[in-house]
């Protein structure tokens, strides 16, 4: 679980790179806890797309080992790997 320093400072990091109140309050509702973000439904892609690109934006000038670490880096995982199982999910059913 994050610790409030780190989601604060997330916060602010998102919050510069172009998410609003509406999309924190999403990370507050899910603890900003990588475990917790849930699959999307299909009318939520862009949402998580655009929560993805803004994670992966907030990190983008860290190393490849310091994004992995980053709070951002995994809730960026998380939200892709979420976005990913949809996607193999709906290949399935074609």
């Amino acid at each position: 679980m994050p610790t409030s320093i780190e989601t604060t400072a997330a916060r602010d990091r998102l919050a510069a790179a172009g998410l609003g109140l509406e999309d924190l309050a999403w990370f507050d509702k899910h603890g900003w806890n990588d475990a917790n973000i849930p699959p999307p439904e299909p009318n939520e892609v862009p949402v998580y797309e655009r929560r993805e690109a803004a994670l992966n934006s907030a990190i983008a000038g860290l190393g490849i080992t310091e994004r992995g670490r980053s709070l951002e880096g995994r809730l960026a995982a998380a939200i892709g790997a979420r976005l990913a199982d949809l996607r193999d999910r709906d290949e399935d059913v074609e």
